[in-house]
């Protein structure tokens, strides 16, 4: 009956039934259609970039198939960010008009997934198909995924580092070489940030040895056998992984002025303030211990760390934590592991260098480490469940758990965080811990029959769960309704009738978002605004142009370029790159913008001297001496930077005979100045002799250009490597010009122009990829004459 070897399956047909349960009671509201699994509150980012990344990848592929570039992301930019994620494929499948209603479907996928995970892996250390239910069951609608879940990826991750952790034992137990290799490179290829993936095996192998009876052989272990199949396991994901590399290099925030590795490095052996460990305490307890939600100090909303998502969260349940102590009567290697296991969750807690590598030194969130830090306590937990359904409950280290427990509450509610902590959470908490500790109580009295013991404790698994997780997803929350979706507002309606009056390649744009930054992704247009993990070129770009902020020096945040506005009102520069059509909703006075339909929602407007999407300059302008309008109002600078980049390429070195220099002090000594001479004359003259586009698709665009001088083509396209460019046929090298933008010098008369995009690292990465299967053949046909 207790044989988990006879009971595998049926045991998981039960988690299964107990999850579908539950996800029909917790989920109703979403199951119903009377919402989608889509947040505008602080879990926004479901809505505002989960959303318009999925609908824009299933409008792409179904129009052009996967380009590796594309226009409708800002200005442009690489989509490697977006390929590989099965569960976003699934979240596709039905359409750009379907992916709201899909998502709540692929989310719960990604439990039962998640849940069947944990199983496996527990059941390596359980005798009782009971325990794994339990266990599993109590994964699948932790804190982490509760929460944190509701971003895609963290659901993503949620489901693979049991997996990992299943596949390394499966190894060390039996040899197995395939599980391992195959798991990190689905994983990996799944979105699970690569840097967080080999900080975990070196976590994990520091605590095997650490654990282990004879802590020299596993090394060696390690050292022979994970370590060459992890590796394998990177080289097989290479084809997707090093694309993604290349693209996060790109990055202001990893390689460029905007990185914080060097200030993070050296903060990362620093000791936490102790509100911050007060939090950390208080994630035991599941972050709702500080409200839910809004993270604007309102009602119940998240007091916290931060923010709803970004605050710790350690909760695997009341009941589990409350067991782990009993671990301590099961054997002396499980004492040695529950010693090890709670020094490294207090070191945790104390010092953020986990925490900072687990995100590449790229960012001070906690994120997917307390992912491991839950994984850690669910083990022992389990561990402890199934001693005690064994042996029974041993009273006094029962009310060791119950009084540390009951301790930890107070430091929380007492301490300095006190003021933010939420009642009714609290409330919650002690009540499951009194029916805890009563029902544990009961059946080390004998009162409670050992053999429904497991069903006791799965019982309080399931109270715990709905009373715990279901008010995260529904307490205070702002969540999407169909009636409230506003990517179908009537943008949509403007943009049809653009596209039925104008065939060419141009950009749009809207004086109002319809949600947020990513509408064009969504909506389907070429436009400016972004929300995206964006390349140096364009990042360059806006903060050359004053759109965002300069690098702040010794921040530990600077996330700005994910956040990328429109041009505003800046005429000029709405010109420059090419926005032919505006969408508004009130009037729009703009020297150069004609209207040309108004309807009940919307007026569109449209820029008679809107630029193609290649130009070519004849006078050109430094970097250098461009800055010193820094120094000026800001108001007063942008006006000055608009008209000096509509006359000129800004470039960080002049370019012999490629144009004269522009006369910025001439501008600046100017009292009044003639928009004819200073905009729309350069204007017409650059849309006379720029890019007459013949062909166009997101990773192909070919034409030509007739300058009458030589000077440097510039298009309004973001710097990439990925870009290959040919003038009359001939390969023909790249520069940055206009801060951040794809140029070349080119001589005065006619030209054919071609430019292609591939995605860096793609072909490398498909030869590497090569490789790595070659060498799991070898390494399979090696285990086998090994006799495994």
């Amino acid at each position: 009956m207790h044989s988990m070897k006879m009971t595998t399956y049926r045991a998981w047909l039960v988690l299964l039934c107990l999850q579908a349960l539950l996800a029909v009671v917790i989920f109703w509201d979403f199951l119903s259609g009377k919402f989608y699994f889509a947040y505008t509150d602080i879990g926004s980012d479901s809505y505002f970039a989960y959303v318009p990344y999925a609908m824009h990848m299933a409008r792409t592929i179904a129009r052009e198939g996967f380009t590796g570039w594309s226009f409708e992301i800002g200005l442009g930019s690489p989509t490697a960010w977006l390929l590989g994620d099965a569960f976003t494929l699934l979240n596709q499948a039905g359409g750009p008009d379907n992916v709201l209603a899909l998502r709540i479907w692929v989310y719960l996928l990604k439990i039962v997934l998640g849940g069947a995970s944990f199983f496996a892996l527990i059941r390596c250390f359980v005798t009782r198909w009971e325990t794994a239910v339990i266990a599993a069951l109590a994964y699948s609608f932790c804190g982490y995924v509760v929460v944190n879940g509701q971003w895609d990826l963290h659901a993503t991750e949620f489901v693979f580092y049991p997996l990992i952790l299943w596949a390394i034992v499966g190894h060390l137990r039996t040899g197995n070489v395939i599980a391992l290799p195959l798991v990190l490179a689905v994983s990996l290829i799944s979105g699970v940030f690569f840097v967080a993936v080999g900080v975990f095996l070196l976590l994990t192998c520091v605590a095997c040895i650490l654990t282990s009876s004879e802590p020299r052989v596993l090394f060696k272990t390690w050292l022979t056998g994970v370590v060459p199949l992890a590796v394998i396991g990177y080289l097989l994901a290479a084809p997707f992984l090093l694309p993604l590399i290349f693209q996060m290099l790109d990055s202001p925030r990893v390689g460029g002025g905007r990185a914080l590795f060097q200030n993070l490095w050296q903060q990362a052996i620093s000791v936490n303030d102790w509100p911050l460990v007060l939090v950390e305490i208080g994630g035991i307890f599941h972050k709702d211990i500080f409200g839910i939600g809004s993270g604007y100090n309102v009602g119940s909303g998240y007091k916290g760390l931060w923010n709803y998502f970004e605050g710790p969260d350690f909760f695997i349940g009341v009941m589990l934590f409350l067991l782990i102590p009993q671990l301590w009567n099961r054997s002396a290697t499980d004492r040695k592991i529950l010693l090890i296991a709670l020094c490294g969750v207090a070191a945790y807690f104390i010092f953020p260098l986990v925490r900072y590598s687990a995100m590449g030194f790229a960012a001070i969130y906690f994120r997917v480490s307390t992912l491991w830090i839950a994984l850690i306590l669910l083990l022992l937990a389990a561990r402890a469940v199934d001693h005690v359904i064994e042996s029974g409950v041993d009273v006094r280290l029962l009310a060791t758990g119950v009084g540390g427990y009951l301790l930890l509450l107070v430091l929380v509610t007492a301490g300095s965080m006190g003021a933010y902590v939420w009642a009714p959470h609290v409330a919650k908490i002690l009540a499951l811990a009194m029916l805890a500790g009563v029902l544990l109580l009961l059946a080390q009295r004998k009162v409670l029959a050992a053999r429904w013991l497991p069903l006791a404790l799965l019982c309080a698994v399931i109270v715990e769960t709905v009373l715990i997780a279901r008010p995260s997803y529904v307490e205070g929350r702002s969540r999407v309704s169909p009636e409230l979706h506003d990517y179908g507002d009537a943008t949509l309606d403007a943009l049809r009738a653009i596209r039925e009056m104008d065939k060419g390649i141009f950009r749009i744009e809207k004086t109002y978002d319809s949600v947020a930054l990513a509408d064009a992704m969504a909506q389907g247009y070429m436009g400016i605004k972004s929300y995206y993990f964006n390349g140096s070129g364009v990042a360059d770009f806006n903060t050359g142009m004053g759109l965002i902020d300069p690098p702040r020096a010794g921040a530990n945040f600077n996330s700005h370029t994910n956040w990328l506005p429109n041009a505003g009102p800046r005429f000029m520069l709405n010109t420059l790159l090419g926005v032919k059509y505006i969408i508004a909703r009130e009037p729009v006075q703009w020297p150069g913008f004609v209207a040309v339909r108004e309807e009940r929602d919307y007026r569109i407007y449209r820029n008679e001297m809107a630029l193609p999407l290649g130009i070519v300059q004849t006078k050109q302008i430094t970097r250098g001496a461009l800055s010193q309008l820094s120094s000026l109002p800001e108001a007063d600078a942008n006006i000055y930077r608009d008209i000096a980049i509509i006359n000129a390429a800004v470039v960080d070195n002049v370019i012999p005979e490629r144009g004269e220099l522009f006369d910025l002090g001439d501008l600046l000594r100017s009292r009044i100045v003639v928009l004819d001479q200073r905009y729309f004359e350069p204007a017409a003259g650059l849309q006379e002799t720029g890019l007459r586009i013949e062909q166009f698709s997101n990773s192909h665009i070919s034409g030509n250009i007739h300058p009458r001088k030589a000077g440097i083509l510039v298009f309004s396209i973001p710097y990439n490597r990925g870009w290959s460019l040919k003038i009359d046929g001939k390969d023909t090298a790249m520069i940055r010009a206009n801060f951040g933008m794809l140029a070349t010098p080119v001589q005065a008369g006619a030209h054919t122009v071609e430019l292609d995009f591939r995605l860096p690292g793609q072909r490398e990465g498909a030869l590497i990829g090569v490789l790595g299967v070659a060498l799991l053949a070898l390494r399979r046909r090696t285990s086998l004459t090994n006799g495994f």
